[in-house]
């Protein structure tokens, strides 16, 4: 089975947009995510530039976990206009991927407030993608995937999974990042196939222990031909998504050797 692997210009935050695009590009990738944040395409940004910067190159993910570089404000913040604020930004992520013609975006739900429950957070968390997800359905519909991070409410596969099943929407899915997995302690086979049928895309790096370092593949602990097996038993047709974002004084390099290592591992039979 073949895969096809993008980069996400998060590890380019010292390039423009456009050149970060064209390097990738002409790196031999299959595609881009694009960080939905500055330097690149805070939205509304400006998406003729970026239709006329792609060029028909294809787009794995609009990456809007962050915003203005922070976790803040959270949808799961007490303050209901932190919350709203963050709501209207990944509303813009999904705008902004209509008119570029992205598939999926992505969304976190940041670290628990203190003082707040995990029970309290997670009410919130719901209702804020509820809200979300009324605007990725308008046409053309927008998959939102929930990228779970270690420290954060959303943190693990075992808290994502009630709440995936509590909205239960077509559109509403997991941006499954393999190295955040490792670093709670998951077993990445297991992970994968109970996500079946709802990865809209999937974040690669390599990770030694469980240290969050977002290294590249090959450098870590990984297995990643277990990786593909799991991928290949459920079926798996979306992008492998290269996030190495501590590289960004030598992004290039960096995701040439990454490619190198994934096209190897990954189009083996």
């Amino acid at each position: 089975m073949s895969y096809r692997i993008a980069y996400s210009t998060n590890a380019y935050t010292k390039w423009t947009l456009s050149k970060a695009i064209s390097d990738i590009r002409d790196r031999g990738f299959d595609g881009v995510e694009i960080l939905a944040d500055d330097p690149h395409a805070f939205p509304p940004s400006d998406p003729p530039s970026i239709v006329k910067a792609l060029n028909g190159f294809p787009v794995s993910n609009l990456n809007g976990n962050t915003f203005r570089g922070e976790f803040l404000p959270r949808l799961i913040d007490p303050d209901p206009k932190a919350r709203k604020t963050r709501i209207e930004y990944v509303r813009g992520v999904i705008d902004l991927a209509r008119k570029i013609g992205a598939k999926a975006v992505c969304t976190s739900s940041g670290f628990l407030p203190r003082d707040v429950s995990p029970e309290q957070g997670g009410s919130w968390m719901i209702d804020s993608l509820r809200e979300i997800l009324d605007h990725a359905e308008k046409e053309p519909c927008i998959r939102v995937g929930v990228e779970y991070e270690p420290g954060f409410l959303v943190g693990s596969a075992t808290v994502l999974h009630p709440i995936l099943d509590t909205i239960d929407h077509p559109l509403l899915g997991v941006n499954l990042d393999i190295g955040h997995s490792v670093c709670v302690g998951e077993a990445l086979p297991l992970v994968i196939q109970s996500f079946a049928g709802r990865i809209w895309n999937l974040h690669v790096e390599d990770i030694v222990g469980q240290v969050h370092d977002h290294l590249i593949p090959g450098k870590g602990n990984i297995n990643f031909g277990e990786v593909k097996s799991s991928l290949d038993q459920i079926g798996y047709e979306e992008f492998l998504t290269l996030e190495i974002y501590p590289y960004k004084d030598r992004p290039g390099e960096a995701g040439t050797e990454s490619l190198e290592f994934l096209r190897k591992t990954f189009e083996s039979p």
